[in-house]
């Protein structure tokens, strides 16, 4: 299944193909088996379109009618992990799934580092009984304890365990297509336990970056205070520790210039990276946004993806969740 991880906080789209009836894949195209190591050009407009195309398709459950145009996309030059990871579950459902473990051989390559999800994916049923998929499991499961090894373990558990408090309160909310009154209150009560706990921590230790909480445990921290605008000055508070845990490889650029965006749209100010949106004539577009013209430029600059490619995700996102 397509997971919302993150979607939720800042839309960064974790891969995998929606589930739905798939039917037989008629003439599956051959695919090579050996490793296909990420291309150094960019991407063709035609690969890029593949792509969302692909994305859209999967997630309304066309898997058969997606899985061409991941090869198109991947022949193109967007080879990524995410988009490997999706084709992987289109092949899967599309009754494929001797293609469906090349395109995850592919993700894990790309650095897929997810041990549960890849293990409690039904996409992926068809795949767990191949010869191949146990040496791929096992790889996954080595990098995602690399990225959990941490100085101070109960922190990063903790910080976990209030991630995933976060990411279901907001799944709750997006299921009502943001109606739900009640879970619009459990999300605000979510919040500001978090953001009073993660400041109590910041005041305690600094900001947790990767070498006390692990690569995830910083990332759950940043998730967090992302989501601490009923306090937009914790927010403030934390940016410049951000910047200096980013400066030193103890946080992400991207997650940084999120941050930035954040605080810039609480405070008023115009956003730098065109990360946080607004729904106007009723399609997601950024608030205030510096210099349009740059934009793209600058998210390269920090390993964002185009606006319009961002956008483009919105919108098919969007319409997976409001589909009757």
């Amino acid at each position: 299944m397509r997971r919302l991880v993150v979607v939720l906080a800042a839309l960064n789209l974790a891969a995998c193909a929606q589930g739905g009836g798939a039917t037989e894949s008629p003439g599956t195209a051959q695919v090579a088996t050996e490793k296909s190591p990420p291309l150094t050009v960019e991407p063709t407009p035609e690969a890029r379109k593949a792509a969302a195309e692909a994305d859209g398709l999967s997630r309304k459950g066309e898997s058969a009618q997606a899985l061409p145009l991941f090869r198109v996309a991947w022949e193109g030059g967007v080879r990524n992990k995410d988009l490997a990871y999706d084709a992987a579950c289109a092949a899967s459902l599309a009754k494929a799934p001797d293609e469906a473990l090349v395109w995850l051989g592919r993700a894990v390559d790309g650095g897929f580092d997810n041990v549960k999800h890849l293990k409690n994916d039904p996409d992926l049923d068809s795949v767990r009984g191949l010869p191949g998929y146990a040496p791929l499991e096992a790889r996954v499961v080595a990098a995602e304890a690399k990225l959990l090894e941490a100085a101070d373990p109960a922190l990063r558990d903790e910080l976990l365990r209030r991630m995933d408090e976060d990411q279901e309160a907001r799944k709750a909310l997006m299921v009502s297509n943001f109606k739900d009154e009640a879970a619009k209150v459990k999300l605000r009560e979510v919040d500001a336990r978090n953001t009073a706990w993660l400041k109590g921590v910041v005041a305690k230790v600094g900001w947790p970056g990767r070498a006390v909480a692990g690569v995830r445990g910083a990332f759950a921290a940043w998730l967090l205070v992302q989501h601490a605008d009923q306090d937009v000055a914790f927010q403030a508070e934390v940016l410049p520790m951000l910047e200096k845990a980013v400066a030193r490889g103890e946080g992400s650029a991207k997650d940084l210039a999120y941050l930035m965006d954040r605080v810039a749209v609480n405070t008023g100010k115009p956003q730098r990276y065109g990360t946080q949106l607004e729904e106007v004539n009723g399609r997601m577009a950024p608030k205030n946004l510096e210099d349009p013209a740059g934009v793209n430029a600058r998210r390269a600059s920090v390993g964002l993806g185009t606006l319009e490619e961002y956008l483009a995700g919105v919108e098919r996102m969007r319409a997976a969740i409001q589909k009757p």
